[in-house]
């Protein structure tokens, strides 16, 4: 398990991608990179640059404080993002699926992080 506090930004590469319920290759697929270098970020092997932030802003727009520096994310607005993986994401944590060891308990309670 991981710690949830001060997570790398592989771990949370890995949480958002585990939060929507893809696998790698899809993944990479939908953010339109190169499965070895997800792969390569997710186990800490390469770092997370610029135009990889850029890209997770793209595609998680209301993720992307929580991804640069734990931030601030609510369930209301992922659930009201443009973004249908935040939607999806949304609709997975209404669930019960959030991926153990990257959230707080409550980030996600009554939509307050």
């Amino acid at each position: 398990m991981v710690s949830t506090a001060k997570l790398k930004p592989g771990d949370r590469v890995r949480a958002i991608r585990e939060l929507t319920g893809l696998n790698q290759r899809e993944f990479a697929e939908a953010l339109g990179v190169d499965i070895t270098l997800l792969k390569n970020i997710e186990y800490k092997r390469n770092r997370v640059t610029e135009s990889f932030y850029e890209i997770i802003g793209r595609t998680f727009p209301e993720m992307l404080p929580w991804f640069v520096y734990e931030g601030p994310l609510t369930l209301d607005s992922l659930r009201n993002s443009k973004s249908s993986l935040c939607k999806v994401a949304a609709a997975r944590i209404d669930a019960g699926f959030i991926p153990a060891g990257f959230f707080s308990e409550d980030i996600f309670k009554d939509g307050n992080q």
